[in-house]
């Protein structure tokens, strides 16, 4: 009895697992997992271009006999519930992820993979913004820059002409009586906007860096709009925190941000900038990269001295400074910064330190008011600290013979490349200058004599010089009778290598009257 009983459960056991096992055979089917990737983490795009993506997908067992479907989410909506993504850009929106969503039919599992999207206007990218009188008239102009990798070093350079961009986007006039453009940026990390200066019409007004929109008019930014006496801007500073307007008498009106998380916070006030007991100038206000120093050299003509105005904090923005030098570090024949003697300075740009950041150098051209000899004249300048004065040094003055270039009557504009070096073939140490329709090149490196660069046609005056472009490796060139070009300056270039002459436009702008090149998000400019 007792072993037939042990037989019984013995069957009964089998029985059991038996059922078990074929439950398991025929119901359980592992999940065929997919993975969805691409190419690249990111694509940038323009408003209104086709975007084509194709995903990979990876199957954990194969993908043979499934049955899917697709959706493609973009800023929470649905934009295609095809395979692969073909879709026209009609959002602008910086680094937003688009997911594609494929799920599996039979199982009802959805499985995601995304790629950021840079998404712009057709005029946020980099280019050349353009400024020129015509009939009376301010025009802003825009030159699109595309870089196509062609196996070469830099890849082949394209351009796209886009006339009097301000009435395209805003459908009215500029205005009248242009002096100047300003790209400056905001902390939140978006394209910089673009203050373009002029003295008639609507007055000076600050554009979206993304499609050129109208922001804010100047006028209309003065504390109880009092604006100052005969008020007629020929410069502009905008740092972080401080933003500084240059009258045409050289006096300096400023605003102090409420944040610095927007383009435009805060009022100017109608009294000039004081130091020492008096009116600033800042006739010459040297345009530079500010984040790593915390200020902005400028060029006191009434006192022939450099200064430096602070914007290291929201506290100090605005405070004027002289520079503090190691008296035993100056030549004996080198130009005091406090106080240059008998020299008068006709040009002052910068150029970076390759030490690193917080360094910066200026590059001055003199000349001595009792002999006529022209000079350079190089300094470097350290960040500032809370505790203490900008501290700048001496590095080199040398006498320069710029006879065959500068004669009293042919007009001359002045350039000093920022020299970026990302390696043997990239730095640019050169100073531009202008003879009518000649461009001349000095390199401050090998300090060899002046020599003719390219010669424009006869009858062309050269009226503005841009080398703003990542590494200055390319120059805009704007002439009086209306032409733009665009000269290659790498070292292969000037050294005959290499054709000199990327683009010549056949538009005619106007008379050019001044040009900056559109960097974007920063490119050491912002912070």
């Amino acid at each position: 009895m007792k072993i037939r009983y042990i037989l019984f459960l013995l069957v009964m056991i089998l029985g059991m697992s038996s059922c078990y096992d074929d439950k398991g055979n025929y119901s359980y089917d592992p999940k065929n997992d997919i993975t969805v990737t691409f190419d690249a983490s990111y694509f940038e795009a323009v408003l209104g271009e086709t975007v084509k993506l194709s995903p990979k997908l990876t199957f954990a067992i194969d993908s043979n006999d499934v049955d899917l479907s697709y959706e493609w989410i973009f800023l929470g909506r649905k934009i295609s519930d095809q395979r692969n993504l073909e879709w026209v850009v009609d959002t602008v929106v910086n680094y937003q992820s688009i997911y594609m969503n494929v799920i599996d039919n039979r199982t009802g599992v959805a499985y995601s993979g995304g790629i950021s999207a840079l998404l712009t206007s057709p005029y946020a990218k980099e280019a050349w913004v353009v400024l020129a009188k015509q009939n009376g008239k301010s025009v802003l102009s825009y030159i699109r820059e595309k870089n196509e990798d062609d196996g070469s070093d830099y890849g082949k350079f394209t351009y796209e002409d886009v006339p009097d961009i301000y009435r395209l986007v805003n459908d009215e006039e500029l205005g009248s009586e242009p002096v100047r453009v300003l790209e400056h940026f905001a902390g939140g990390g978006d394209l910089g906007n673009f203050w373009v200066l002029q003295n008639g019409g609507q007055g000076c007004v600050d554009l979206s860096g993304q499609d050129f929109t109208k922001d804010v008019l100047l006028n209309n930014i003065f504390l109880d709009g009092n604006l100052p006496t005969d008020f007629k801007p020929i410069d502009m500073i905008d740092m972080k925190w401080l933003t500084c307007v240059v009258n045409h008498d050289g006096k300096v009106y400023t605003r102090k941000k409420l944040t610095d998380q927007l383009y435009n916070s805060g009022y100017f006030i109608d009294r000039p900038l004081i130091f020492e007991g008096e009116e600033v100038d800042g006739s010459r206000f040297v345009l530079a990269p500010f984040a790593g120093l915390g200020f902005t050299v400028m060029y006191d003509k009434v006192n022939n001295r450099f200064l430096a105005i602070s914007d290291l904090s929201k506290e100090v923005a605005g405070k004027v400074f002289k520079f503090a030098v190691d008296e035993s570090a100056y030549a004996p024949d080198f130009a005091r910064l406090n106080d240059l003697g008998t020299m008068e300075v006709l040009h002052t740009g910068y150029y970076e330190v390759n030490e690193g950041r917080g360094d910066q150098g200026y590059y001055s051209i003199l000349r001595d008011r009792t002999t006529g000899n022209y000079y350079t004249h190089d300094f470097r300048v350290n960040e500032m600290k809370e505790s203490a004065n900008p501290s700048a040094f001496p590095v080199l003055q040398r006498q320069i013979d710029l006879s065959q270039v500068i004669n009293g009557t042919s007009k001359n504009v002045f350039n000093v490349l920022r020299s970026w070096v990302f390696g043997k073939d990239f730095g640019t140490p050169y100073v531009l200058i202008s003879k009518d329709n000649e461009l001349w090149l000095y390199d401050r490196d090998a300090k060899l004599p002046v020599e003719k660069y390219y010669e424009f046609p006869q009858g062309q005056i050269i009226t503005a010089i841009d080398s703003e472009c990542v590494g200055s490796r390319r120059v805009a060139i704007g002439m009086q009778s209306g032409e733009f070009y665009v000269l290659d300056l790498t070292r292969k270039a000037v050294n005959g290598q290499k054709e000199k002459l990327l683009y010549a436009s056949t538009h005619d702008f106007g008379e050019i009257v001044h040009i900056r090149y559109k960097v974007g998000y920063g490119n050491s400019w912002s912070f």
